[in-house]
């Protein structure tokens, strides 16, 4: 029987009044870590001592069994909706479904309670059921429930608990993160094409895959490992395939313990590879989009951050394989050579935002709160929060001034440094200008119009690299500046032509 924490207690509460204030579509938003399968259990277990029925959908198939083992351990009759490995009948209490069986296959059409694992990844086989059951109530779960419409589908809300407070409650890890300047990446980054993928607004694969498989990657993959978390298990996020293999190869030819993954790895290869960084075989598996999702295996220390992404969802998912517990971790080490992290920011700075009501342009990005500054440690290097004054690795005080390290091409510097930082909020200030005006007035006059926005607000001119840089929309902030600004502007040439 697995016991409920007091914060999964208070999950399923708030649900229980959910339900009885009239939502039959609530999202659970709950952190990775944080027991989204064991509330779904006991949810689960109340429901059938009511003698109701309950689907649960996961979005892969590989994470059938792994839910499969926690239903049964809370003592359900479990069954099985998997393809070749389908097996269950009216007389089972819960059956773990994939959704790709169900949109070939269809579902039982007894059950009375449908819960949908990863429900940010809502696939059209979802939105029929969830229309042809349309008076069943339906739970989804997510770390990361941002996906553009979902409050089209869901109408409630239940956060549970943030990434901060579960860490600071000791079910979840603190993260130390390194991250090259933003500058090396967008140069990098400057001609990659971004478009509708399935982590919403991201960038094109194909055209990332030709821009980061390739030498000049931002520092040295390898030889940063080496100095910062040689020895500690660690997964690595790459572009696709060939650029995950070419990294493999790399470590391997370093005499380091590696195996790579992905979609095509058969079976009992996969169970070989999985076994193998569990006993530590294998100290370093490089993959693509297998690991970022219900990867079981809590032991992972580093994480390799080799894939940009505009996607905060995505984002997370993948910081959220190295913040779990396991027994003897005390911490997990980012290693970001896609300066993922001054993009979205590190695990404890992301907070469960309203379901989005599909409003907007796809490319549109929640407002986010403004996330805390930072500054590197003078002498260690160590990142301190606003609200530390002295460094809690080395004891030396807070600088009092913007930090002067400079940084060389490649070198990974420590996540918040204060250049970096603010070279980063210029690019991206730069991109939602662009993006402004490109929207708004006529298309050919957008890049100089975009150019003097950004000169009037920061009063030097953007840097020459940035001007192929892919816009993005920008924030209520950010447009209600850009606004005004055009406004004053106009307003100083009429007053300009009346005298």
């Amino acid at each position: 029987m697995l016991e409920l924490y007091p914060h999964q207690a208070t999950c399923i509460d708030e649900l229980r009044e959910g339900f009885r204030q009239g939502h039959k579509r609530q999202v659970l938003g709950l952190a990775t870590g944080g027991g989204k399968t064991v509330v779904a259990s006991h949810i689960a277990k109340v429901a059938v001592a009511k003698s109701k029925r309950v689907l649960f959908i996961v979005d892969r198939i590989e994470l059938v069994s792994q839910a499969a083992r926690t239903f049964h351990d809370m003592g359900l009759r479990v069954g099985t909706l998997q393809g070749e490995f389908t097996n269950y009948s009216a007389e089972d209490d819960i059956i773990v479904a994939s959704i790709q069986t169900i949109a070939s296959r269809s579902a039982p059409d007894w059950v009375q309670l449908i819960i949908i694992d990863e429900c940010h990844i809502l696939h059209t086989a979802h939105k029929k059921l969830m229309n042809d059951w349309n008076a069943l109530p339906f739970i989804g779960l997510s770390a990361t429930p941002l996906r553009k419409g979902l409050g089209k589908y869901f109408t409630n809300l239940v956060r549970g608990p943030s990434v901060r407070e579960l860490t600071d409650k000791g079910f979840l890890v603190p993260v130390n993160a390194f991250a090259p300047g933003a500058d090396h990446i967008s140069a990098i980054l400057a001609d990659v094409s971004a478009g509708t993928t399935t982590h919403g607004f991201d960038y094109t694969e194909s055209a990332l895959g030709d821009a980061m498989n390739r030498k000049e990657l931002v520092g040295d993959i390898i030889a940063t490992w080496k100095a910062k978390a040689e020895n500690r298990p660690t997964l690595c996020f790459a572009v696709n395939i060939a650029h995950s293999k070419a990294i493999a190869a790399d470590f391997e030819a370093e005499g380091a313990k590696v195996a790579h993954i992905d979609a095509h790895t058969k079976r009992d290869e996969r169970k070989r590879i999985i076994a193998g960084f569990r006993d530590g075989s294998i100290k370093i598996l490089c993959s693509v989009n297998v690991l970022g999702i219900g990867f079981d295996v809590p032991d992972a220390a580093c994480l390799i951050l080799a894939r940009p992404t505009l996607s905060e969802s995505l984002h997370m998912q993948q910081m959220g394989r190295g913040i779990r517990t396991a027994p003897g971790k005390t911490d997990c080490i980012i290693l970001d050579h896609a300066a993922n992290t001054l993009k979205h920011g590190l695990p404890i700075h992301f907070q469960v935002p309203d379901l989005d009501d599909g409003k907007g342009d796809e490319r549109g990005t929640r407002k986010a709160k403004e996330k805390p500054k930072f500054v590197a440690c003078s002498e260690c290097g160590a990142i301190m929060e606003p609200g530390q004054f002295t460094c809690p690795s080395c004891g030396i005080d807070r600088p009092r001034r913007a930090s002067t390290v400079q940084t060389t091409d490649g070198e990974l510097v420590a996540f918040g440094n204060r250049d970096a930082d603010d070279r980063a909020d210029k690019l991206n200030w730069y991109c939602a200008m662009r993006w402004h005006t490109q929207n708004h007035g006529k298309p050919e006059t957008a890049d100089s119009r975009a150019y003097h926005l950004f000169v009037a607000k920061f009063k030097v001119k953007p840097e020459w690299r940035w001007k192929d840089s892919p816009p993005v929309q920008p924030t209520h902030e950010q447009t209600r500046w850009i606004r005004g600004e055009q406004q004053r502007s106009r307003i100083a040439y009429l007053k300009s032509r009346a005298a």
